[in-house]
């Protein structure tokens, strides 16, 4: 039986959404948020060192082609080595400074040597060839947006892609010519623009696309890395699956087995008191992020030590199983079900006030106090206890505080003569 939310706090949806892709999990805490980002700037502090060195290789290669199929060798001689004596310098220079800094900014050193790579490489194409030759720098500049948008995002892709529009027009209209040759026409200017800006549009949107996704699977793995196994990844039913969808189904494969295997009690299928603390930190932190409320119920059956005495522990086992059936019967989608000690348990009620908690309570109660045992012996009763803690979000208190809260309402309904329940 199911129970409907409490007037006053309204359930917020059960998924959030990050980046366009969907993560059923409150939303990240700062300390994860900011891990991240650590890791994020060490991605980029690698990425500008290593490819420093696809930057030296493919100038030389730019260099060399100049200077072999390039006409006015001469005249451009001069001009090349200062260009190159720029580039060389500028690279070697920024990558001194990333090695040596404790930390790199994702987006200003990235800029920097994108705008170099275009500069440089729309010099070399203006000094050795003709207006007819300045595509050469929107197929060369096709590497620098792949390169720029995969290792650090869509913004650094567009903005490679439109530096290189703009050498372009510059090399074929209107810097000098260097070399001798036909201007390129209007319309060839606009068809070849227009080409280039499909292909660079596809790339940034597809590897913005699978960035993008891979940030929420890095996401979820550092949430599952800290030890919460509750988030659910929805990446692998993708519209366009890849190869990414693939390793995200993996991963939640991986997870769910996980969190069959370390977090659920054996006997009863409920939660262990790991998870138990995982998921009640969870709702925590969705409770503090909304304001809203959580409530928590703490349960043991009354003497549950001489059943297993006069009727076996064998017995006691199915006794236990009935009483998770009859709890989670009661329980929403949305509730936790924990078994925390032998006949101990304990049930997290998020979003769910005072009232709505008393009258769960109440109700499992009631189900167990008219609930027969069958066993060899003849029927058995059996009655619980059930102590009730509530807290908003916003209180000063932590998760194990309310815990011990409800573990002292528990108490007291014990020692008022069992088989009630003490708020």
């Amino acid at each position: 039986m199911s129970r409907p939310p409490e007037p006053d706090t309204p359930r917020a949806p059960a998924a959030v959404q990050r980046g366009g892709y969907t993560l059923e999990y409150p939303a990240a805490t700062s300390e994860i948020v900011e891990a991240l980002h650590v890791d994020r700037q060490a991605l980029v502090r690698d990425a500008i060192l290593w490819q420093r060195w696809i930057r030296y290789v493919g100038f030389v290669a730019l260099v060399a082609l100049a200077l072999t199929f390039g006409r006015e060798r001469e005249s451009m001689l001069l001009p090349m080595t200062s260009v190159a004596l720029v580039y060389v310098l500028c690279v070697s220079i920024t990558a001194t400074m990333v090695r040596r800094a404790a930390t790199v900014h994702e987006h200003r050193i990235p800029a920097l040597l994108v705008t170099a790579d275009i500069l440089t490489l729309t010099a070399i194409v203006w000094l050795s060839g003709s207006p007819a030759d300045a595509p050469r720098i929107l197929i060369a500049g096709l590497l620098v947006v792949q390169l720029a948008v995969f290792y650090f995002g869509r913004w650094h892709g567009a903005y490679s892609a439109v530096l290189c529009a703009a050498g372009f027009v510059l090399a074929a209209r209107i810097l000098p010519q260097q070399v001798a040759g036909v201007p390129t026409s209007t319309s060839q200017l606009l068809a070849t623009l227009g080409l280039f800006a499909l292909v660079s549009g596809v790339l940034v949107t597809a590897y913005g696309s699978f960035r993008a996704r891979m940030n929420q699977l890095r996401l979820f793995c550092k949430l599952v890395e800290q030890g919460d196994l509750a988030p659910t990844l929805l990446l692998g039913v993708e519209k366009r699956p890849d190869d990414l969808t693939l390793l995200a189904r993996s991963f939640e494969a991986m997870r769910t087995r996980l969190a069959e295997q370390i977090g659920t009690d054996p006997l009863t299928g409920c939660l262990n008191r790991r998870a138990l603390e995982t998921r009640l930190r969870a709702e925590w932190r969705q409770a503090k992020r909304r304001g809203s409320t959580v409530a928590v119920l703490a349960i043991d059956l009354d003497h549950f030590k001489s059943i297993n005495d006069t009727r076996g522990h064998p017995f006691g086992d199915m006794v236990l199983q009935e009483i998770v059936g009859i709890m989670k019967a009661t329980a929403r989608d949305t509730d936790a079900v924990a078994r925390v000690g032998g006949d101990e348990f304990v049930v997290v009620l998020p979003d769910t006030g005072w009232q709505g908690a008393l009258t769960f309570a109440e109700r499992m109660r009631r189900k167990v106090d008219d609930f027969s045992f069958a066993s060899p012996a003849g029927a058995l009763g059996v009655t619980i206890s059930v102590g009730v803690a509530l807290a908003r979000g916003t209180d000063p208190m932590s998760p194990e505080a309310l815990l011990q809260d409800a573990d002292r309402s528990l108490y007291k309904a014990k020692t008022a003569g069992r088989n009630r329940i003490f708020a």
